[in-house]
């Protein structure tokens, strides 16, 4: 695999965050990584179809509303 394969960057990601907490404890990691990866997703296929809502919400396989909800939640 390559070392920009997404498992990978995710993986170093992580690794980077729990060696930087420096003992404290990690909490709610899973919903952290969900929200980030999820509005990074949504920045790039908006990006992709020139904020068209209808296409976003396709290449998702997502529906509007929600599409709408989310950009909303993101601030996007």
């Amino acid at each position: 695999m390559s070392s920009t394969d997404l498992p990978a960057c995710i993986d170093a990601k992580l690794r980077r965050y729990f060696q930087q907490l420096n003992g404290e404890c990690a909490n709610g990691v899973h919903k952290m990584v969900m929200q980030e990866s999820e509005s990074l997703v949504i920045k790039f296929v908006l990006e992709h179809t020139e904020r068209n809502h209808s296409q976003t919400a396709k290449i998702l396989g997502i529906n509007r509303g929600t599409l709408k909800k989310k950009i909303k939640l993101y601030n996007l």
